[in-house]
């Protein structure tokens, strides 16, 4: 069994035609013929049913599909790999991310590219939303990993959302809200808040809400806002407030109190999570690390 084979059978399977995948890779019909058949004779299958001129995958010819598919593309990645190490790829990936994704993907993704390119040193730095927008446009990294907000705005780049996460209530144990199976909006209108979210100045014309859920009411109960997850639970365990909190935040490992995490319907918003990269003149290195995003 070659790729060659396997490229072969896919273009046929997508195409139902012989003629079609001999053209693709300019060859004859017939030499695609015996390359099918010669798979097929190592399978002892027949991955195609031949009638009248046409063409259709077998169930066996159905069931080698995904399995071809994954084996011509490593392939190739490996092909890719060895040809940048043999080029000698190399230098650094300046990355910034957000505080609390490390109970995402983030920690995978960063680890499964230092596997596959160990020539390329990576930069990664944690902080609060805010200073990765600034720092990001001041040059200080290549890509961020940030929460979307219509607060944060950048020139000249893209984006592309990597996650969305529903709200939780954080409330002491012993609170009347403890053991609900959600929280509505309007329960909260007289309770005190802390909300886990950035601190920026908000023009008081601006019809941008950074916290589109709350409507004005709820606002004025806002007690404290911090990005440190940690304080935010202290204050909770303390009684200053109960807390709004994004899902990625409820799966961290916690600090030892004792506190309840409840689901906040806030409709169909959500909090979510970016990249930011360069439209223009991105590093080099930094399509290998988008390959495993």
């Amino acid at each position: 069994m070659t790729i060659r084979q396997l490229e072969y059978f896919l273009t046929a399977a997508q195409t139902l035609s012989f003629t079609k995948t001999a053209r693709q890779f300019y060859i004859s019909q017939s030499a695609v013929t015996q390359q099918i058949h010669a798979l097929e004779e190592e399978f002892d299958a027949e991955l195609f049913l031949r009638r009248n001129n046409r063409i259709r995958l077998t169930p066996a010819g159905e069931t080698l599909v995904q399995d071809a598919e994954m084996m011509v593309a490593r392939y190739y990645d490996a092909i890719e790999k060895v040809h940048a190490v043999r080029d000698g790829m190399s230098g650094e990936l300046r990355i910034g991310y957000l505080q609390g994704m490390e109970m995402s993907r983030f920690p995978r993704t960063v680890q499964e590219f230092r596997a596959d390119y160990p020539g390329i040193q990576i930069s990664l730095n944690r902080d609060n939303a805010v200073n990765l927008h600034d720092d990001y446009l001041n040059g200080k990294y290549d890509i961020i990993f940030n929460v979307k907000n219509p607060l944060l705005r950048y020139s000249n780049s893209l984006s592309k959302t990597i996650g969305e996460y529903p709200y939780y209530v954080v409330v002491p144990t012993d609170h009347y809200l403890s053991g609900t199976r959600k929280v509505e909006l309007r329960q909260l209108r007289y309770e005190k808040l802390i909300l886990h979210d950035f601190k920026i100045e908000v023009p008081a014309n601006s019809e941008i809400h950074p916290h589109p859920f709350l409507n004005k009411e709820i606002m004025k109960n806002v007690a404290q806002v911090t990005d440190d997850i940690e304080n935010i639970l202290i204050f909770v365990a303390a009684g200053i407030g109960i807390a709004i909190v994004p899902e990625f935040d409820v799966f961290k490992p916690q600090i030892n109190i004792n506190l309840s995490y409840i689901p906040l319907d806030t409709g169909d918003y959500r909090e979510k999570l970016e990249i930011v990269y360069p439209e223009k003149d991105a590093s080099p290195l930094l399509r290998y690390f988008m390959d495993k995003i």
